[in-house]
This record gives structure tokens, sequence and C-alpha cells, in this order.
């Protein structure tokens, strides 16, 4: 069973003091520099069209580094898998919870389930996503993680569906993928064989019209936590065990 986690997992994302905790954290490793503030700024990835496959490719650090040649700032001796990882803040610090998460990883788990995180993420990997779940006290209910920066695709990609189905073992057909983006989550699981289960955007709209991702048999839920989706789905075998 795979959950995205931006507005599916986690929500309230408190960007000022996300802000604010990156700049100490890069003055706390590196001490004063004069382009934090621009980097922090900057759009270092390249613009996104959704239709073409390779835009989908993510090379967070060779972007990071072509930023600084191209803005003429020389940091030779800071290494980039370093600085991206410095600025990377614990998930816990701005953010929360979705009501209902910890009681849907524990029905997961309570019947035998695989549980794998597929998130889209710019700069936080493997190893941070595992450290976010540490410190919120939910290490042991997440078998797998597969982010888009250490796997090098974005959802909706094939190759990072692809990657979480192997880490867990599982055939397309016996997996649900949940999520909040219609496209990415959704549709992106669906073509390769996934079950669905769309989360309503907290927000309240769809991200996308609903016959871009729903197809016929799709359920979807207003929180995480709501049972009907996905036992339902586990009923009929969806899921990864």
């Amino acid at each position: 069973m795979f959950f995205d986690v931006g507005d599916t997992l986690v929500q309230h994302w408190k960007q000022e003091e996300n802000r604010v905790l990156m700049l100490e954290a890069l003055r706390r490793e590196f001490g004063e520099r004069d382009w934090y503030e621009r980097f922090l700024d900057a759009e270092i990835a390249p613009p996104h069209t959704r239709e073409v496959e390779e835009h989908l490719r993510q090379e967070t650090n060779r972007w990071a580094a072509e930023w600084f040649r191209n803005s003429q700032i020389g940091i030779d001796d800071i290494d980039i898998d370093r600085l991206r990882s410095v600025v990377t803040v614990p998930l816990d610090l701005v953010g929360s919870l979705v009501p209902g998460t910890s009681e849907a990883l524990a029905w997961a788990k309570e019947r035998g389930l695989t549980v794998g995180l597929i998130t889209n993420t710019l700069s936080r990997g493997d190893e941070e996503v595992r450290r976010d779940w540490e410190r919120f006290g939910l290490a042991d209910a997440i078998d797998h993680v597969v982010s888009s920066h250490s796997i090098g695709w974005q959802k909706p990609h094939a190759a990072i569906f692809r990657r979480a189905l192997e880490l867990a073992g599982s055939e397309p057909k016996e997996a649900v993928m949940v999520g909040d983006r219609l496209r990415q989550d959704i549709w992106g699981a669906k073509r390769l064989g996934l079950g669905a289960v769309w989360r309503r955007p907290l927000a309240g709209a769809p991200s996308l019209p609903l016959g871009d991702g729903l197809g016929q048999g799709d359920q979807p839920l207003n929180a995480v936590g709501e049972p009907g989706a996905v036992r339902g789905d586990a009923q009929r075998g969806h899921l990864a065990e």
C-alpha cells in the first residue's frame, strides 16, 4: 500500500518558518555568506511541461550547481549534496500530520500490509524522508520510501512507481496508491495497473477534472483515516502484502 506525503499525510506547510530555519541551518553549517537569500529565492528547477515525460527527470544537485555557476557565485568549499541536505528542514517543524494518518498506517500494518511512501520532493531524499517519519514517531509503520530526488524521476513517471513496487515485492495489481493529486498520484499509478484512492485535496477543489484521473470503481475519500475506500480495495485484493 503506497501513500503520497504532501497534503495526503502531512499538511499545514509553514513557509515563513521553513525559510527562517533554512537560513539558520545555512549559517550554522557554512557561516555567513551573502548569497543565502538569493539561493533560497531562486527557482532552480527548469520549467515543467507535464505532457513531456523527459521533463519529469529530476536532478536537483545539477540544477543547484548550474544556478551557482550562472550566478557567478563560487562555492568550491561546499559540497553541493551537503548543501542540499542542510536546507532540508525536518518535516515536523514546518508541517503537521493530517488527522487520521496514524490510524491509517496502523490499519495497514495490523493487516500485514507493506507500506511505502512515494513522494515528489525537491531536496528531500530517501534518508531525509525516513528521518522525518522517525521524528513523527511512525517509522515502524513505514517499510519503504521512494522520493523523486533519490530516484531521479517525479510522479507521474513510471520509474518512481516501479521502484516502489520493486521494494515492496509486489505486482501492480496487488498494490494501491493513495494520494491527493489526480495526475501525479492517481493517473500515474493507474496507468501501470495499480489501484488508486483519491484523497480529496485539502483546499477542496480537484487538481484536474475528475475524468483525467478517476475511473469507474475508484472511490475518493475526504480524510486519509476514512476506512471505506481503502478497505474496499483491500477486499478486492489490491494491496501489496
